[in-house]
């Protein structure tokens, strides 16, 4: 290791070090989440093993005034480690298209992190580290589904107390768009007012954003059910490390238990991924505590509200790919509610056929 170079994990051990710190900020200029960090270690922990399955130590060069040959070896080091470090994602740890992304993510930031903030000249060859992105829709609740949950009171009645609880969650988290983070935290003082108008005014967790957000009847029906006297919060208390085993018994109870297969990529190649059983998994399995927020979008779409005021509502930036996903979905949606309506009227034209061949025996 010569003085023009740099020791990889330690550098990356400094990067997260200012981020989890605050000396490093997102770039909305906001503090990075826990959550965030967390990836960054999972990171360096990944880097750590791949160093040890190699039997190397990672360096970085400084780029300073180097010659073409030497910008050129740098070139040739950093494709080399892509695809070993990418075939050890692969074989050696049996990860998919979507994690494999998310780590080569978190080493392009970081290499960003050297060369636009600590000004130090490492070159740009980390923009060639490309991994196929996956592109399932995600699974969400049909606008039927969640009117069902809302309105059906045989189904509420046959459950428990605890079911009922989470039913009234999922009917909140469903309508509202939230990330259970923040879902969690309602309190009282976050419910406005104003003339006919019931809102929920408060600032999200991950991202600091102000968002109000009209609340219908049914909301605060279900606000006004756990009102108990000295509760600050609007949702009943629930173990948030239990919800998605929750959401997911809530499911199977409403008979969502039709076969929807979990797919995966590796290296651009699907896959069904099957239970402990070996069994593929159903529409009830898939269910967790995102599934309320990505309901919420999809819903508000197929409604019809504009894609802006959605996006307002949800933080999705204008060209977001995860925002196209519910997009696909609303139209998919939309499209089956067309063909049903051409079959209809293929029937009703038949049925109109058979009336008047009667009328003429």
């Amino acid at each position: 290791m010569n003085s023009k170079q740099l020791i990889f994990i330690t550098e990356f051990e400094k990067f997260i070090n200012a981020t989890a710190s605050g000396r490093r900020l997102s770039s909305s200029g906001k503090k990075v989440s826990s959550g965030v960090v967390d990836n960054y270690l999972y990171t360096k922990r990944l880097i750590e093993e791949y160093q040890e399955h190699q039997q190397e130590i990672l360096r970085i060069s400084i780029l300073n005034k180097a010659s073409i040959k030497i910008l050129q070896k740098e070139k040739n080091y950093w494709m080399k480690f892509y695809r070993q470090f990418t075939a050890f994602l692969y074989k050696n740890k049996g990860y998919y298209d979507n994690y494999v992304t998310t780590m080569f993510k978190n080493i392009k930031t970081f290499f960003n992190y050297l060369n636009n903030e600590k000004g130090i000249p490492v070159g740009q060859y980390h923009k060639l580290f490309r991994i196929p992105q996956q592109k399932f829709s995600p699974v969400v609740l049909t606008p039927e589904q969640l009117s069902f949950l809302i309105s059906n009171k045989e189904f509420y009645d046959g459950l428990t107390p605890q079911l009922k609880k989470i039913r009234d969650i999922m009917i909140i988290g469903c309508t509202l768009g939230m990330r259970i983070s923040d879902l969690v935290k309602l309190k009282k003082k976050n419910l406005i007012s104003n003339g006919s108008e019931t809102y929920i005014s408060t600032n999200t967790q991950k991202t600091g954003t102000e968002v109000k957000i009209p609340i219908p009847s049914y909301v605060i029906s279900i606000f006004d059910q756990h009102k108990t006297k000295g509760k600050q919060e609007l949702l009943p208390k629930i173990n948030i490390g239990d919800i998605n085993v929750q959401l997911k018994l809530l499911a199977e109870q409403a008979g969502w238990t039709y076969i929807v297969p979990k797919k995966m990529c590796r290296q651009g190649k699907i896959m069904e991924i099957v239970n402990n059983k070996g069994k593929s998994y159903r529409f009830c399995d898939h269910i967790t505590a995102h599934t309320m927020r990505r309901t919420a979008i999809t819903t508000l779409l197929i409604l019809g509200v504009p894609e802006l005021v959605v996006r307002k509502l949800s933080g999705h930036a204008a060209g977001s790919r995860e925002f196209f996903r519910y997009i696909s979905i609303a139209n998919d949606y939309s499209n089956q509610k067309i063909i049903e309506a051409q079959n209809k009227l293929l029937n009703y034209n038949k049925k109109e056929h058979q009336t008047n061949t009667i009328s003429l025996l």
